[in-house]
């Protein structure tokens, strides 16, 4: 079975260093692994009125698709009328 590990090493000046010095300590002249770059972008930084913000903003949403998929669900109610039994069913997002 094949092991990853994901490691965050102390950085250099810059990415490309820290990458290179890495790699050459482990994979070139020991062959203690094999390395591949894994990029996480960065991230955005705000103040807190943004953060807040967001965060209403977030609660809005959450609450407008609630009262959407309860809709959507009393329709499909409707629809089946006949089928009630087939609708707990029809609701499942994954089967």
């Amino acid at each position: 079975m094949t092991e990853y590990w994901l490691i965050s090493a102390p950085g250099d000046k810059t990415c490309q260093q820290t990458w290179e010095t890495m790699n050459n300590l482990t994979s070139k002249q020991n062959s203690l692994s094999v390395n591949y770059k894994f990029h996480i972008p960065d991230l955005k930084v705000g103040t807190l009125d943004q953060l807040v913000g967001l965060s209403d903003d977030l609660g809005k949403l959450d609450a407008f698709v609630e009262q959407v998929t309860r809709k959507v669900s009393s329709y499909l109610g409707e629809v089946l009328e006949d089928q009630r039994d087939k609708l707990q069913e029809n609701l499942m997002a994954n089967n």
